[in-house]
């Protein structure tokens, strides 16, 4: 079997938030309170709800996932978390909604294939799945519901018809009574009745509807109709996750409980950016540019192959005009000009629109598939998907969001989510045949935006090909600026040292050259030692004076500067590594040992009830039923706990706690105590005990997990002493990547920041003593530069603390040559138990560092402490 793909840390993190609101709604009863208490811990500010219309209570999010970010991926991941944390039941029912017939194949195709990460991410978590179509569903069993994760997978047009007598789904089918019998009133109460009879219609949405799915909507933004709500609520969801890049915001409003940005797709090699985008008013012009660039790539690509790198063939997709009245530049025309003016091969071209579809059973990533060009008009077949895709050429005018917003998307996905060793290779190109940049670019910017990203982000991950024009486009991930080079000697390549001739570009068809990123004074004197004219001379000179100004103007991050600062290191003899909590989690401790007790607070006795609906009074004097609990009790209703043994409840826990560090005997030997105990001095029997068995569970792990971190702490005290191995040394420094800055929030305040080492500013509010203290050491004549640090991650400075990694707010380099790491907190919370922890490890990384560093917890707004403490 395959091994499970591992989750890219912007994922994780959203799969995190997505765990900690249904924590937060099984804690509070609330989906609405607990969506404003996870939204403040992950957004840092509390967000109010937006309660699915017919779907009162229900608990209702989105995580927004640009394209590209692999949002599928991450809702196979989201099944487990919500049948495990929400539901609290082994097996349950997934409807998974996608936009269209196209999408729901390839998604159909690709959980079934067990060996693929959707299939082994739901089979790594649950077990035991079955994936099927809606219409198979009318056949399915009951023993496979009560045995399976059951995942149907349709449309959400194929439930949403108005006359729905005429559905399948909704029809009396004998061949699914099975499905209802045994159960309770209480737990058919809800289901719809056939009429005339008082008994539960046997049809596949009843069964369904008893089941409480879980509901993911793919593309959610192509589902938010008040039919849709409608006819979700016909099925009684347990939850309803959308996965979407653009989620409305306006008539029905997402929840977004997590959004990803360009920043963390980009540092995690996700997509291509920036997007250099080239300009001209003659179209057949703007294809020979267009194709130059795609040979260039193309040539690239074959280089890094050679290597080692792996296989890429460079594909330009060339958008051309429909067939309406007027317009020239069809698909047939454009396919004719490629074959008669440039001489490309008719088997490397491929057109796709309504009418051809040579696209369709093509593998264009396969080593033998010759093609470099796709023909289009607007958009590609839903579900097509080629990283390969470089180059977007448009013969027409880009004046609307709408002509490049679905094509776009196809050329932003790195190959192999890995960055290559040409920066060409990791960046995308559009060019498009227009008199005016600026419009061109605020359609492409539009088409961004229609792609999941965030304006700002999106009008900075443009970049323009034409230095020339001097327009206000920054990129967000900047290539090196090219000076032209404009010798009245042509210059000899082969005769330049090869770190030289690798910075200068020559147009093959003008001969133009063109020096790319700083050039140093080895640089120019090699060039001017090839001159043999005082105006060759004067020339490269000139081109020095303006790389050099271009530096200046630039972030220490573009100029190429290194910043790098020591970490807190593990020194055992000549072994020198990041000291991190294996450290300490090495000492092996006795989990046997331990008091197996769960008093009344940390696992109260409830008494189970037969039909248990708490009904509030709203301000409209609706009653609304407490949707929560409604649901637990339908998954009581539902669940098969009777003739466990202890020792199936034993092995059930331990399967179901997460233990890594405690050995099975330890755990078993544990377990067995505590039911004992909880039986024989609290009075629980065991059919109680098995029927609460996920709040147990829930209780137990956070016993556990007590007595570990009690374990963790003790042990990580010891390298808090004097005589601990941990040491501060430049042989071990933690390296901020000029090219990748994982934030998640662009900054978007007045201040314009003068010394941060990237040209954005991420994860910063534009008010409040955070922000007040940036500028404080902008401002500082002793900072060289510095950077707000990423909240987590591993491209981001941190250190260990006894339970996770604590993440500094900024990182300065200093003009002396020492470093200063400052975490600001407010005055209110410089005393608990988090900032002494963090303080007093901040402050051990200075000691050890001989003097080098310096470690500052300014106490609320006493910047000045800093100040002090770079003077001591």
């Amino acid at each position: 079997m395959t091994q499970l793909l591992p989750l890219k840390e912007y994922q994780q993190r959203s799969l995190n938030a997505l765990r900690d609101y249904f924590r937060a709604c099984v804690q509070l009863n609330n989906a609405d309170d607990a969506f404003y208490v996870t939204t403040r811990r992950w957004q840092g500010v509390g967000v109010p709800y937006q309660p699915a219309r017919d779907l009162s209570g229900l608990p209702y999010v989105c995580l927004r996932i640009p394209t590209g970010g692999g949002k599928t991926y991450v809702a196979a991941h989201a099944v487990p978390i919500a049948a495990k944390e929400l539901l609290q039941t082994d097996h349950s029912v997934v409807l998974w909604l996608t936009p269209s017939r196209a999408i729901r194949d390839q998604t159909l195709g690709h959980l079934k294939d067990r060996q693929h990460p959707y299939r082994r991410a739901l089979e790594s978590a649950l077990g035991s799945v079955t994936v099927i179509e809606m219409n198979e569903a009318l056949y399915m069993t009951r023993a496979t519901l009560d045995t399976n994760t059951v995942v149907i997978v349709s449309t959400i047009q194929a439930s949403r018809v108005a006359d729905t007598e005429e559905r399948k789904i909704y029809s009396d089918n004998g061949a699914l009574m099975d499905h209802f019998s045994g159960y309770s009133e209480a737990a058919l109460a809800d289901l719809e009745k056939l009429e005339g009879t008082g008994r539960p219609l046997y049809s596949l949405a009843n069964v369904i509807k008893l089941r409480r799915p879980i509901v993911i909507v793919d593309e959610a933004h192509n589902a938010r109709t008040n039919l849709s709500f409608a006819t979700l609520a016909r099925f009684s969801p347990s939850c309803l996750i959308e996965f979407t890049a653009t989620p409305d915001t306006k008539a029905h409003p997402s929840n977004v409980l997590y959004s990803v940005s360009a920043a963390e797709l980009k540092a995690e090699d996700m997509i291509k950016l920036p997007i250099v985008l080239h300009t001209r008013p003659n179209w057949r012009e703007l294809l020979a540019d267009a194709i130059a660039r795609l040979d260039k790539l193309t040539q690239q690509a074959q280089a890094e192959e050679r290597n080692g790198g792996k296989y890429i063939r460079p594909i330009m997709l060339l958008q051309a005009q429909s067939r309406r009245k007027g317009n020239l530049l069809t698909v047939e025309k454009v396919k004719e000009t490629l074959i008669e003016d440039y001489k490309i091969p008719a088997n490397q071209i491929a057109l796709a629109t309504g009418d051809y579809k040579e696209l369709d059973g093509v593998d264009v990533a396969a080593l033998d598939c010759p093609l470099r060009y796709i023909i289009t008009v607007q958009a590609l077949r839903e579900g097509w998907d080629c990283p390969f895709a470089y180059v977007l050429c448009s013969v027409a005018e880009m004046r609307s969001s709408t002509a490049v917003e679905q094509i776009l998307g196809r050329v932003m996905r790195l190959p192999y989510a890995e960055r290559k060793q040409h920066e060409d290779l990791n960046q995308a190109y559009a060019f498009a045949a227009s008199t005016n940049f600026s419009e061109t670019a605020r359609s492409l910017v539009d088409g961004l935006v229609d792609n999941g990203f965030e304006r700002l982000e999106a009008h900075q991950m443009v970049q323009m090909d034409q230095p020339e024009l001097d327009l206000d486009y920054g990129p967000l991930f900047n290539r090196p600026t090219a000076v032209p080079l404009d010798t009245p000697e042509p210059i000899q390549l082969e005769q330049l040292p090869p770190e030289t001739a690798a910075k200068i570009q020559i147009d093959e068809a003008s001969g133009a050259a063109a020096f790319t990123g700083p050039m140093s004074e080895a640089d120019k004197a090699a060039l001017q030692a090839q001159m043999t004219t005082t105006a060759g001379k004067t020339a490269v000179a000139r081109a020095y004076h303006r790389s050099q100004a271009q530096r200046e103007a630039r972030s220490p991050a573009e100029r190429g500067e290194t910043f790098s600062i020591p970490v807190l290191a593990y020194k055992q003899g000549d072994w020198l590594e990041e000291f991190e909590k294996t450290h300490f989690l090495e000492r092996r401790w006795r989990l046997s040992q331990k008091a197996a007790v769960l008093t009344e607070a940390e696992f109260p006795k409830q008494q189970t009830v037969s039909k248990q609906v708490v009904i509030d009074i709203a301000e409209s004097q609706k009653l609304e039923i407490s949707y929560l609990k409604d649901l637990h009790r339908q998954m009581r209703f539902l669940a098969s706990d009777r003739g466990w043994t202890t020792a199936e409840l034993v092995c059930w826990l331990d399967r179901a706690i997460p233990h890594p560090d405690i050995v099975a005997e330890e755990s078993g030997a544990f377990l067995t105590k505590l039911i004992l105990y909880l039986q024989t001095e609290r009075s629980f029997s065991l059919d109680d005990l098995v029927h609460e068995k996920y709040r147990l569970q829930t209780a137990v792990a956070q016993k556990i997990d007590e007595y570990r971190r009690a374990e963790h702490q003790s042990a990580y005290q010891a390298f808090l002493l004097e005589t601990s191995p941990l040491t501060v040394t430049p042989e071990l420094m933690f390296t901020y990547d000029p090219q990748r800055y994982p934030y998640n929030r662009l900054y978007s305040g007045r201040y314009q920041f003068q010394k941060h080492y990237y040209r954005q500013v991420g994860d910063l509010k534009s008010e409040g003593e955070e922000y007040e203290c940036a500028i404080f050491l902008d401002q500082m004549p002793e900072i060289k530069y510095w950077v707000r640090n990423p909240e987590r991650g591993s491209q981001a400075f941190s250190l260990q603390t006894s339970s996770d990694r604590f993440y500094p707010d900024f990182v300065c380099m200093l003009e002396d040559g020492r470093y200063l790491v400052v975490e600001y907190k407010g005055e209110h919370l410089w005393s608990n138990e988090d900032s002494t922890e963090k303080r007093a490890l901040g402050e051990l990384w200075a000691k050890r560092s001989n003097e080098s560093c310096l470690f500052v917890m300014p106490k609320g707004k006493d910047f000045q402490a800093i100040k002090a403490a770079i003077n001591r």
